[in-house]
């Protein structure tokens, strides 16, 4: 029964996911992008501005 629970919300946050990616309808993530986002992350939060 638990399994059935965590299988369910994995697909939930699996549909919301991809959701916001079709509503953005923006290109993926390039490796520059997501490495601004985590140093961004790391120094407290805002966007890394080069």
């Amino acid at each position: 029964m638990t399994s059935y629970a965590i299988l369910g919300i994995t697909l939930l946050y699996a549909a919301i996911q991809i959701i916001i990616y079709a509503s953005r309808q923006r290109k993926p993530l390039t490796r520059d992008d997501i490495d601004e986002r985590l140093l961004a992350a790391l120094n407290g939060g805002g966007h890394a501005h080069k």
